[in-house]
């Protein structure tokens, strides 16, 4: 008798939430797929016990009112099927904002093919400032990336900390408005290990002090939306 695991069969789908789907809870996405994926007919894999649910499981969650461009879930199959037939079937369940990107299907021993990221990019799209110039930007930005420290306060239930989250900020950059009447953007990528972890929302913070004290007075950056872009190891 072998004592290898079994061979497990998963899609890995590639989704979107972008637009007015952004302010839709993690819960709320999860809903939306397990709904999709019962639509579809795709013949999804259920715990045992008295309460089963359907094997779905999502990277990070992003925030009430985070998009992401690239976001990923896997759905565990009671038998194999191709990539391009998860794709049709799941595809016209979704609106085109909380929509499909891509899917691979995977036959395995593992169980988990969505873990082990260990960076996040994201793209920040301010809001028009006047005073507050391209050229602020990137001299903020600058110094952040030149400093040894960046000091944030975390707040938990339990406890609030001093974090520095300098060596979770691997890239920080300024980029061109897209239109003549939109601010400009941050492009960055960040830490998502525990030890390392950053958030653009600290990122933010960190630039408003610099630019509070070049300024000589409180600036504050005003953020249309956050966009996750995808995720890397």
């Amino acid at each position: 008798m072998s004592g290898r695991p079994p061979i497990r069969h998963f899609a890995i789908v590639t989704f979107r939430k972008t637009d007015r789907f952004r302010f839709l809870s993690h819960l709320d996405i999860n809903r939306a797929i397990d709904r999709a994926v019962r639509r579809a007919g795709l013949p999804v894999k259920y715990s045992e016990g008295y309460n089963p649910s359907a094997r779905i499981g999502y990277t990070s969650a992003l925030p009430v009112g985070g998009a992401g461009e690239r976001e990923l879930c896997q759905i565990e199959l009671e038998r194999p099927m191709g990539a391009d037939e998860v794709h049709r079937a799941m595809a016209p369940q979704l609106p085109e904002k909380l929509g499909i990107v891509g899917v691979e299907t995977i036959s395995s021993e593992k169980r988990k093919h969505i873990s082990g990221h260990t960076r996040a990019e994201y793209e920040i799209e301010l809001r028009p400032a006047p005073e507050t110039t391209m050229e602020d930007l990137r001299g903020a930005v600058g110094e952040l990336l030149d400093a040894g420290s960046l000091e944030v306060v975390r707040e938990t239930k339990s406890r609030v900390r001093k974090v520095d989250i300098r060596p979770g900020l691997h890239e920080l950059s300024v980029l061109e408005p897209r239109t003549a009447d939109a601010g400009p953007r941050l492009q960055m990528t960040l830490a998502l290990q525990q030890d390392r972890l950053a958030k653009p929302s600290e990122v933010i913070e960190c630039l408003e002090r610099r630019l509070s004290s070049e300024n000589g007075r409180e600036v504050r950056l005003d953020v249309r939306v956050v966009t996750r872009l995808g995720l890397s190891s």
